[in-house]
């Protein structure tokens, strides 16, 4: 009777674990592996496509995990992930159940992305795969764990941030020397396009001088956009409407730059001119002579700061603004199917949204402190690498004083010095680019910290009082790639928040857990936290996706 009843109940038993333990789903045993680089000079550069696959290859033997397949192989920026090979991976694990593990050589060799790479974890978690980084040891079923690996998504993501600002600063100084560091524009070949900007030789093509005297017909005055298109098209130029007035307003026809890195500073280039100044300019005045331009529009109303900034889920499209009948509103301008929505009622929705990233004052020095030391810790790798990478360029510029010397003194013939000097040489300037593009500043993060905890504090009132850009700046801070209206459910989302503020919600919740009696009041403690990497995402509804 016993027996019977102790079979009763573990069959009872089982039934409240699988109902209360649902993701527990169970996989095999089978694994695939994933490898990339970020640019095609590494692709056939240092072997690191190798070194991963033999690293991540020797994982799975240790941990008895059978190889189902391998994907990426190739360079795939990891800024986005939309990226095809990645995409290629994730549907096939999703589709073979016996796949339990994706194994990486590191962290920012799956995504680089930050919030967004830590919703992607959460999401193949409930479905029983683990994401398993080969250099990173973290237990990622933990909630410690789960919050350790947001922090080091974040921090890849910061990294590609810092690298972008760089970026920025190179080519505005390219710029201001006259230097054309983007695409070519028609009518112009450059002789040289895979060396550096300022090794550059424009030319001026058979379409250029078609294009010179379409400038001169505009100038002139006695022909319509319209006319002076067909001409072109009768040559064979594929000319648009549009193409053709970024063509006449374009100064880079009239020999000069500019552009936003530049704050719209005229520049002179180092390119030949296709049409001189004054008849750029009055082909310019021609073209502004149109009966709709020069006609003064004020676009920026308070009452609709979301304008092309939030998106419709269904259309994909930005919303405008406008006002009928004393109302504001918000509609998708060119779309089918057409949406609009009230101005107060979505302005209340992304309000809703932006609260959810205040930080609570009682929690601000906890969590600064976290977030400063944490990332202090993260980035002290680098910083010993920049260290060495000093050190390096010390030892080198030695070695060339040395051959210099020893050739001087006739100790080597001119065919060695010449051979090796220029091997150091080379050397020493990629030192030199890595030393460049690998600046390090922990003042500037920790100030970068403490303002946006500060900004944190009372994120809805300074959106609410603030005037229409200020709303703007604040908005594009917080959420880089706009929010999305999602009219049939009455929310806004967003896919990607600025990633101090949105680690704020995730590490409130842990202090009010603690504070609501978690036995484990020192979780937030670095040097008591275990190294690991990726923790879930937020919830989604009004917050992140």
């Amino acid at each position: 009777m016993k027996s019977k009843e102790s079979q009763l109940l573990h069959v009872i038993q089982q039934t409240y674990e699988e109902k209360y333990n649902p993701k527990t789903k169970h996989r095999g045993a089978a694994a695939v592996i994933y490898t990339r680089v970020s640019s095609q000079e590494q692709l056939h550069g240092n072997g690191s496509l190798e070194v991963q696959m033999k690293y991540c290859e020797e994982y799975a033997h240790r941990k008895g995990l059978k190889i189902a397949e391998r994907f990426g192989g190739t360079y795939e920026s990891a800024k986005t992930d939309g990226r095809k090979e990645f995409q290629k991976m994730l549907a096939f694990v999703r589709r073979n159940k016996s796949v339990s593990n994706i194994i990486i050589y590191s962290l920012d060799r799956f995504s680089r992305s930050g919030i967004d790479a830590a919703k992607i974890s959460q999401d193949l978690q409930k479905e029983g795969v683990q994401i398993s980084s080969v250099t990173q040891d973290f237990d990622n079923t933990t909630s410690i764990g789960l919050l350790q690996e947001t922090f080091v998504h974040m921090i890849n993501n910061f990294d590609n941030r810092m690298k972008s600002d760089r970026t920025i600063i190179n080519t505005r100084e390219v710029m201001l020397k006259g230097y054309w560091p983007y695409h070519t524009p028609i009518g112009y070949k450059n002789l040289k396009p895979k060396q550096r900007a300022c090794y550059h030789e424009y030319v001026i093509t058979e379409t250029g001088k078609e294009l010179k005297k379409a400038f001169l017909l505009k100038a002139e005055g006695k022909l319509s956009n319209i006319e002076i298109i067909r001409q072109l098209q009768k040559k064979g130029l594929k000319i648009s409407s549009s193409n053709f007035r970024l063509i006449i307003t374009n100064p880079f026809y009239a020999g000069y730059i500019t552009g936003s890195v530049v704050g719209g500073q005229l520049i002179k280039g180092k390119h030949p001119a296709l049409v001189d100044l004054k008849t750029f300019a009055k082909a310019n005045e021609m073209m502004n002579e149109a009966p709709n331009l020069g006609v003064p529009k004020v676009s920026r109303h308070n009452e609709v700061p979301l304008k092309n900034f939030v998106r419709d889920s269904i259309n994909d499209q930005h919303f405008t603004g406008y006002k009928t009948k004393e109302k504001w509103y918000y509609k998708t301008k060119n779309a089918k199917p057409a949406s609009n929505v009230r101005a107060d009622k979505l302005n209340a929705l992304f309000l809703s949204l932006l609260r959810k990233y205040e930080c609570k004052k009682e929690h601000l020095p906890t969590v600064e402190k976290y977030i400063k030391e944490y990332l202090s810790e993260s980035l002290s790798e680098a910083i010993n690498d920049h260290k060495q990478l000093l050190k390096n360029i010390t030892e080198k510029k030695k070695q060339i004083e040395n051959i210099e010397e020893r050739f001087m003194n006739e100790d080597i013939p001119r065919e060695l010095y010449e051979k090796y000097l220029k091997k150091y040489q080379d050397e020493l300037s990629e030192m030199s680019r890595k030393i460049g593009t690998n600046q390090i500043s922990g003042s500037n993060l920790e100030q970068a910290v403490s303002k946006c905890l500060k900004i944190s504090q009372n994120l809805g009132s300074a959106w609410l009082s603030a005037g229409y850009e200020d709303k703007q700046t604040l908005q594009k801070l917080l959420f880089p790639e706009g929010v999305v209206y999602d009219k049939e459910n009455r929310v806004v989302r967003t896919h990607r928040v600025n990633s101090i503020f949105g680690c704020i919600p995730v590490l409130a919740e842990v202090l009010d857990e603690n504070k609501s009696g978690n036995p484990n009041t020192n979780c937030l403690k670095v040097s008591q936290v275990p190294r690991t990497g990726i923790e879930p995402a937020l919830p989604c509804e009004n917050q992140i996706l």
